[in-house]
């Protein structure tokens, strides 16, 4: 008999981190481009699997597959059927909404002040140039008020988001995540049940595409005791299963120019549901993803996540023009400032997990408990 999954798993915490950091080195790299200037060097790093450190679009499939993982594991500890006897749909849906939701208006709240100050004022010239993608992020889309509320709502953010423009798949997880108990309950059911209504909810209805990385984290988490046990004594196929899992995730970008997104989105969403499959049985792998730094990464992700547009966009071109007096040496200056922007949104997310998200956590707990000492 295996022993039940863990609820809480700090190795999956390290691989949020990482794919948080790929994003906000993705964005850093759209605004100052990639730190070599001749044409060859950039075209090596632009290209699979080299381009992998700065891959945020593969992040954000990562993103979608984890947290369908980590979200269903409690439910499949003892079998791969899942435990919902326990389950309260209320307290679901209010801690999740506290989870993501107010730490989110907090930042913005933030964030919309930086706004109204930095449009006031034309960009910073750096020997360092910032791209029109950075520059105009904020400037070049003037906001109301009203577009303002607009934007604090997630759950149905405008078309073309500003203030925290990462935001557009913080409301697609919001949504889906609300989405998680009818596919628990389906699986309950039959899991033929849950592949057909996820797959008539993306085809028929519209559903966003990343349901399906969600369905993937499910049934990873479903299959959880299973994978590791097989996999910890398959050595072969663990290690052909990361292969391909590291092929699909790291070309997908590729994958673009044929398929369109689509093609990217799906390629990248197996590559990552391989690629965690591979882990959850490698204890070399998930030794690794547990050293402390990686773990720190992973319980800022979330904040990091946050603020790191409001740091490139408010804060950089001042580190960049420090930077100017010491060096003006290109790699120089991109390093130092790629370095210190992270070192800042890793130093300012500390703060926000302690102050923002923990916060927040503890406030739904204590609305949940509210609603169950009134029942």
């Amino acid at each position: 008999m295996t022993a039940p999954a863990k609820t809480h798993i700090s190795y999956l915490d390290s691989i949020r981190g990482l794919a948080a950091l790929s994003v906000i080195i993705e964005h850093f790299i759209i605004a100052y481009d990639l730190p070599c200037q001749a044409a060859v060097c950039k075209q090596l790093l632009d290209s699979p699997p080299l381009n992998i450190w700065w891959n945020g679009s593969a992040a954000v499939s990562m993103f979608f597959v984890l947290s369908g993982l980590v979200l269903s594991l409690k439910y499949f500890r003892e079998s791969q059927t899942p435990n919902l006897q326990n389950f309260k749909l209320r307290e679901f849906i209010i801690t999740r909404l506290a989870r993501i939701w107010l730490p989110y208006l907090a930042i913005f709240l933030i964030s919309a002040v930086l706004y109204v100050i930095t449009v006031q004022h034309p960009p910073l010239a750096t020997q360092l140039p910032a791209s029109d993608w950075l520059n105009l992020m904020w400037r070049g889309h003037p906001l109301s008020l009203t577009d303002m509320l607009r934007e604090s709502f997630l759950l149905k953010l405008p078309d073309i988001i500003v203030v925290i423009p990462q935001a557009w798949t913080l409301t697609i997880e919001l949504v889906l995540s609300l989405l998680l108990p009818a596919g628990l309950v389906l699986a309950a059911r039959r899991i033929e049940w849950l592949l057909f209504f996820t797959l008539f909810a993306v085809i028929c209805l519209n559903v966003s595409l990343f349901l399906l990385h969600f369905l993937l984290g499910l049934l990873i988490a479903r299959y959880y005791n299973y994978l590791s046990v097989l996999l910890s004594a398959k050595v072969g196929l663990r290690r052909l299963i990361l292969v391909v899992g590291f092929s699909l995730y790291a070309t997908s970008t590729t994958l673009d120019d044929f398929f369109g997104e689509t093609g990217l989105w799906l390629s990248s969403g197996i590559g990552a549901g391989l690629m965690l499959i591979a882990a959850l049985g490698s204890i070399r792998i998930q030794r690794v993803l547990s050293l402390a730094v990686l773990r720190q990464l992973g319980k800022l992700s979330y904040s990091a996540y946050l603020i790191h547009m409001a740091i490139l966009i408010c804060l950089t071109p001042y580190l960049l023009l420090a930077l100017q007096t010491v060096t003006s040496n290109h790699f120089l200056l991109w390093l130092g400032g790629i370095s210190l922007t992270i070192l800042i949104v890793q130093s300012l997310s500390l703060i926000s997990f302690n102050y923002l998200e923990q916060p927040s956590v503890a406030l739904g707990k204590r609305v949940t408990k509210l609603f169950q000492s009134k029942r």
